[in-house]
């Protein structure tokens, strides 16, 4: 009984996933891939990076800078 309610399930999300995509390269097709909105996307990601590279190099620049600290000489 699992098994048929399972197959019948997967089936049913398969069926789900096919039709998000013929509707997506439908409007593709349609419309036209919208290119803005792919560089709008680039931009956000690149500034992230700029951003997420940034902090870790100051993060490991405050490291370095403490190990290097050796004390007062005695």
């Amino acid at each position: 009984m699992w098994f048929w309610i399972s197959i019948s399930a997967l089936c049913f999300v398969l069926l789900l996933i096919v039709e998000e995509f013929i509707y997506y390269f439908w409007n593709r097709y349609v419309y036209g891939a919208n290119y803005e909105r792919k560089r709008r996307w680039w931009s956000k990601l690149s500034i992230a990076g700029v951003i997420f590279k940034r902090v870790f190099h100051k993060r490991e620049k405050e490291i370095s800078n403490s190990n290097s600290d050796k004390g007062l000489p005695l």
